[in-house]
């Protein structure tokens, strides 16, 4: 399987909030060329993995390595989830880096896994505040766990209204494309109101009264309509203000279990401030990119919603976890996201329909 690596250096600024609570300003070091020293033999190695599996990045993660929990055997058993299904890209990019000293540092980069098709990213994770350390001719990751780790900011979602025949929403796509290119936790949902893609059942237009497309809603409170100059600038304003927000619920997955028709889980929610549960849903959804149809001007479609589900949060245990369930009763993508999040639902929306952030599992069921 011939692996294909693309280094890209990001130009966009992120905020290190490594735990040692010291601010570090992230410019090209002095006396250390990080990107030299440390990211391009990473980049190297990962260009290896499909020969030698993850032993070709094995050298490049300290034995005590932790990052937000997750220790060295998990993330190179996370990196094998991927391996030997076809061909995986692995893309490095928006790496930036700060050295105290020619031996020590702190690195913030951005892995994506790319699918065998070219288009359907199975993961995208930003590694933020992890430290490194000269260790004989070469640099390790030691990760973030000297300390408490930076503030997780919230998932923004943007739930978006549209069909494949319409003649106004392209900008908006693309739009919307960009920005999540551009924000590591934005993503956006394109629900079908029309045509093939339409998903039977799905009320989720009509709660919000977005029978006009193309339609958004960010973070269940924000509404723009249409894709004209002024709604795309809102899209940049509105996404560029939530993605900055402490994240409100933390959400973990667990018991995921998935086959051709159906993927289960359990989803536990623990909130970092007071949520009164009345009225707030669970919400959980499949997304792809592998349909056939494409917008009016020819292009793919992103994140196309296939399946839908909710669950009531009120009188449930949180502590023991809420089941859920989605199926397809013509078969799962082979590759797709499951995207749960909590959000308030009054019967009536005015404006307020508030999503506690959420959380993205990428499923590749080759």
């Amino acid at each position: 399987m011939k692996q294909n690596l693309i280094l890209l250096i990001g130009l966009l600024l992120l905020v290190l909030a490594a735990c040692d609570r010291f601010d570090h300003e992230f410019t090209a070091p002095q006396a250390v060329d990080v990107d030299a020293e440390f990211f391009a033999p990473l980049a190297t190695a990962f260009t290896a993995v499909s020969n030698s599996g993850v032993d070709a990045i094995r050298a490049f993660y300290a034995e005590e390595f932790m990052h937000n929990g997750v220790d060295k055997s998990e993330r190179l058993a996370w990196i094998d989830s991927f391996l030997g299904g076809g061909e995986i890209s692995f893309v490095i990019s928006d790496t930036q880096s700060s050295t105290f000293d020619n031996n020590n540092g702190v690195v913030n980069w951005r892995l994506q896994i790319i699918g065998p098709d070219a288009k359907a990213v199975l993961a995208d994770s930003l590694f933020s505040g992890e430290k490194i350390r000269r260790e004989g001719e070469g640099w390790v990751l030691e990760g973030n766990k000297v300390c408490t780790g930076p503030q997780s900011k919230q998932l923004v979602i943007a739930e978006y209204f549209t069909f494949d025949t319409c003649p106004n929403c392209p900008p908006s796509e693309a739009k919307l494309h960009q920005l999540q290119t551009q924000y590591p936790n934005f993503i956006y949902l394109e629900h079908h109101i029309a045509n093939s893609l339409l998903v039977p059942g799905n009320d989720t237009s009509g709660y919000y009264s977005a029978y006009s497309a193309p339609s958004a809603v960010f973070q269940g409170a924000a509404k723009v309509i249409g894709s004209s100059a002024a709604a795309l600038a809102d899209y940049e304003s509105i996404v560029g203000s939530l993605v900055t927000v402490d994240e409100p619920i933390s959400y973990e997955l667990s018991n995921i279990t998935h086959n051709a028709q159906q993927i289960s889980a359990t989803v536990h929610i623990s909130p970092n401030i007071s949520i009164d549960m009345t009225d707030v849903h669970l919400s959980y959804l499949i997304i792809t990119d592998e349909v056939t149809q494409t917008n009016i001007n020819g292009d793919p479609l992103h994140n196309v919603v296939r399946a839908v589900g909710r669950t009531a949060l009120a009188g449930q245990n949180l502590e023991q976890g809420i089941p859920i369930s989605l199926q397809m009763t013509n078969g799962l993508p082979s590759n797709y996201k499951l995207v749960v999040f909590a959000q308030y639902r009054p019967q009536t929306y005015v404006n307020n329909a508030t999503i506690y952030g959420g959380i993205v599992h990428s499923v590749s069921a080759r």
